[in-house]
């Protein structure tokens, strides 16, 4: 779909800048494959070694089109919809995205055909390029591009959806704090999954629903804690509600004059993914903006 789609802006283009209808289609048809094909091939180093760090076999299946959208399943894992897990995603991608791509080859093809053979069309208030008088061969290849384009938008939107919900499974792997920005990008500019599955190539890729469980987790310790030293526990003359504490809502005075057996900072929850470990005495290091494998840099 996505080099159907670089045809169509290269067309526009050249008929922009008064091309001739024959040779915009061709320039269009040209053009968008050679950038489709670059981007490709983009992607398919990123998937490698995405595929590497799980220890997945078949890398070469991220060269091979079609294939490819099965093997990002693979790497993706489970997919939720609502609620709902999907565990053949990539397949189900796949095959939309045959469909989607026959129907856009044909397409394509007609188009030219009818360039060459009938000549440039006249256009419509719409742009939608139209020719009359056609017999034959050429009146029935005109009527299947007419019935396309009002297939190929369902056949387009199916394949969307699934691949949406693809990506959506691969970013919270492997960008779960931007997954969702990531995948508006990919809706709206799909040829920008090609370059975000590069740059995200050599991140170690997550569970999110662990990595999800973990923030909670800490979210909760904080609480506990911040409600063990005062916070808004009355008891503990926090908040606003103070009668036993000092101003600040701390029962034990300043830090310095904390008992030894009161409550411990947390450990860091996110050990397992990337983060600070060892000394409890000591502050945890945060992870460097051009660490690879912290899943919350990206964009940060």
């Amino acid at each position: 779909m996505e080099l159907y789609q670089m045809f169509d802006i290269g067309t526009t283009i050249a008929l922009f800048f008064g091309v001739d209808g024959w040779r915009a289609m061709l320039g269009g048809a040209l053009g968008g494959a050679s950038l489709w094909l670059a981007l490709f091939i983009l992607q398919g180093f990123g998937l490698t070694a995405m595929a590497k760090r799980r220890g997945l076999k078949k890398r070469w299946l991220a060269f091979i089109p079609f294939a490819n959208i099965w093997y990002i399943g693979k790497i993706a894992g489970e997919c939720t919809v609502f609620g709902q897990r999907m565990k053949r995603a990539g397949l189900y991608t796949m095959i939309a995205q045959i469909l989607t791509t026959l129907l856009c080859g044909l397409s394509i093809a007609v188009q030219l055909y009818l360039y060459f053979v009938e000549g440039a069309p006249e256009y419509d208030q719409f742009g939608i390029p139209f020719w009359i008088n056609l017999t034959g061969f050429s009146s029935v290849a005109y009527k299947f591009y007419g019935v396309s384009q009002y297939i190929l938008p369902i056949f387009q939107l199916v394949y969307e959806v699934f691949m949406l919900i693809l990506l959506i499974a691969l970013y919270k792997r492997y960008a779960p704090r931007n997954y969702f920005i990531l995948g508006l990008l990919a809706l709206f500019i799909p040829v920008s999954r090609f370059i975000v599955i590069f740059v995200l190539r050599n991140r170690q890729g997550i569970d999110y629903e662990a990595y999800m469980r973990a923030r909670h987790e800490a979210y909760m310790r904080q609480q506990q804690q911040y409600n063990g030293y005062g916070g808004y526990n009355p008891y503990y003359g926090g908040g606003y509600n103070r009668p036993y504490g000092n101003p600040y809502g701390n029962p034990y005075g300043t830090p310095q004059n904390v008992p030894q057996n009161a409550p411990q900072p947390p450990e860091d929850p996110f050990g397992e993914f990337g983060g600070a470990e060892g000394n409890k005495d000591e502050a945890p290091k945060q992870p460097s903006q051009s660490d690879p494998n912290d899943p919350d840099g990206f964009f940060d």
